[in-house]
């Protein structure tokens, strides 16, 4: 490839690494025989006939393969990548992860043009050179060049060239250049003397996956550099780990740009830092980005985002955003956001969101969203929303939504399009629920109007009531209750019906209390109509005196009852009636 590049053997080296590089390939997947015969096969078919004879999975984007093109292919006993390459068209190059190939899209070809390679006086190795496109012989601009064994690396400028200055480099120099479309091109070479060209297997490993998305979010284009973002893109799933890291910004930090490629047992972040993922612990003044996972614990003092899951415990003074999975701890000042499924707890200020499935516990100052299932408790102070099957219970202060309910709500306003689960609050709406108004005249109030929405099972009430005549005081009346429909018959039901009122007579300051149970029956005339009637039991109880002393002179109440009166205790101002109820009901 490199035709006016001279090569210096040091054959016993040669020897010693050829004699590795046996070793590690007859280990290979790639290098595994296999027979597969097909005539005018669908792609797609054959490789999932290559997966099972070969006891191992592909990964590639689907969009770069063409899974339902047809195809033919007879190979007796060769290797997997032989047979990759005849399928494919050499358009492609192959990388090994822990049982599995990973295809990944590479029609063009580069070279890799050392210029110079010398050691410094601090000890240093000075490494440059330049790449190229073999078929245009163009040099390349922001080709990744980089170094596995001491994980340092570097883009290559305009003119194609690149300079790396390598601390600590090994004995044998592992040069790689990397550009998505292009084949991965490896360099060997031991001090001075140029070894080999090829492919060798790092210890570092290639996991497969697009991790670019967290770039693509406001955070990334804010906080990544560009040159960050080429690094990612070109090494794409090559990772590494190491145990420490430090950074004042992703751009400035004790493993440069290579970060983007880096799993960290520690990761300390003065300002801020963008890192592959965190085994352990990772701590930052600021904020943590991460292209892959979280496991352990992450705190930051504005915010955490995390391109793939966490396992653990994430805490922020603003915001915590996991765009995988979450399985674990979640807190923050002001918003939790999981992009894929929870276990365990959100805990925020303000809000949570979950976009899949949750299962445990979310609290918030305001709202908590599950676009997914729910199986566990939202709580928080305005409202809720179960976009999917709620099984678990939902409480607020506000309003609740479920679009299944298979638990309960708790909540001035609950709805739900499903008539399952229990409804507690002020208004319940359940499809095909029970939606009633009912106007009705007593013994205490002329006139009284009540909403009632729930289901048969059990609805809610919210009632008012008002007596107004001229040798009366004038009385008015509210409160809330509960009740129940048991059909009778095809136009009869029976509707016991349980609620708290309170009543005013002329003074606020003075509380007068009224418990009713109704016992009324319904008759349907109509869809829509209904007239019903029943009698009831009162209890009635009333201060003698208000706050500031007066006397309660008020006998609304025992004026309208004393024909009806079963209990009479004014030692202690309560008194008891069998009452009755007249009215109609519509919807």
């Amino acid at each position: 490839m490199l035709s006016n590049t001279k090569f210096i053997f040091a054959p016993i080296l040669f020897l010693l690494i050829s004699g590795v590089f046996f070793k590690v390939n007859a280990q290979s997947i790639l290098d595994n025989e296999i027979s597969v015969h097909a005539d005018k096969k669908p792609l797609g078919s054959i490789l999932d006939l290559m997966e099972e004879k070969g006891n191992f999975r592909f990964a590639y984007y689907s969009k770069l393969v063409v899974k339902d093109s047809v195809v033919s292919i007879h190979a007796d006993k060769s290797t997997i990548k032989g047979v990759l390459d005849q399928l494919l068209s050499n358009k492609y190059e192959y990388k090994e992860s822990p049982g599995f190939i990973i295809v990944r899209y590479a029609p063009l070809e580069l070279a890799l043009e050392l210029e110079k390679n010398n050691s410094t006086s601090d000890g240093q190795q000075i490494v440059s050179g330049y790449i190229i496109d073999t078929q245009t012989n163009n040099r390349i601009e922001n080709v990744s060049v980089l170094e596995k064994n001491v994980l340092q690396s570097t883009l290559t400028n305009k003119d194609g060239a690149f300079e790396l200055r390598l601390k600590n480099a090994p004995q044998t120099i592992e040069l790689t250049a990397v550009k998505e479309n292009y084949k991965t091109v490896t360099m060997l070479f031991l001090s001075e003397i140029k070894i080999q060209m090829g492919n060798r297997k790092s210890s570092s490993d290639y996991i497969d996956g697009d991790f670019s998305a967290i770039e693509r979010s406001g955070i990334g284009r804010f906080f990544i550099s560009s040159k960050q973002k080429i690094q990612s893109l070109n090494l794409g799933g090559f990772i590494s780990k190491v145990p420490v890291q430090a950074s004042l910004i992703p751009s400035i930090s004790t493993r440069g740009m290579m970060n983007t490629q880096i799993v960290n047992n520690f990761s300390l972040n003065v300002l801020g830092g963008y890192n592959a993922g965190v085994r352990g612990l990772e701590m930052a003044g600021f904020y943590n980005i991460n292209r892959m996972n979280v496991e352990a614990l992450q705190i930051a003092g504005i915010f955490n985002t995390v391109g793939g899951s966490v396992n653990g415990l994430q805490l922020a003074g603003i915001y915590n955003n996991v765009f995988g999975n979450l399985n674990g701890l979640q807190i923050s000042g002001i918003h939790n956001s999981v992009k894929g499924s929870q276990i365990g707890l959100q805990m925020s200020g303000i809000y949570n969101n979950v976009y899949k499935d949750s299962k445990g516990l979310q609290i918030a100052g305001i709202h908590n969203t599950v676009n997914g299932s729910q199986n566990g408790l939202q709580l928080s102070g305005i409202y809720n929303i179960g976009k999917d099957t709620v099984r678990g219970a939902q409480i607020t202060g506000l309003f609740n939504y479920a679009k299944e309910l298979h638990g309960v709500q708790f909540g001035l306003v609950n709805i739900t399009d499903s008539e399952s689960g229990y409804s507690f609050g002020l208004l319940n709406f359940k499809k095909g629920g029970y939606k009633k108004i009912s106007i009705t005249s007593n013994e205490i109030s002329d006139i009284n109007l009540s909403i009632k929405t729930g289901d048969h099972k059990m609805h809610t009430i919210l009632m008012a009531g008002a007596s107004e005549q001229k040798e009366e005081e004038k009385m008015f009346s509210f409160g809330i209750g509960v009740g129940k429909s048991i059909p009778l018959g095809k136009h009869f039901t029976y509707n016991p019906e349980f609620s708290s009122q309170y009543l005013y007579l002329g003074n606020w300051d003075r509380y007068n209390s009224l418990s009713k149970f109704d016992s009324a029956f319904s008759f349907q005339i109509f869809k829509g109509l209904a007239i019903s009637a029943g009698p009831s039991f009162n209890l009635y109880w009333s201060e003698k005196k208000d706050k500031n002393g007066s006397v309660n002179t008020s006998t609304f109440v025992q004026d309208r009852t004393k024909r009806y009166n079963i209990i009479n205790n004014n030692s202690k101002d309560i008194i008891g009636w069998i009452g009755w109820s007249f009215g109609i009901t519509l919807f």
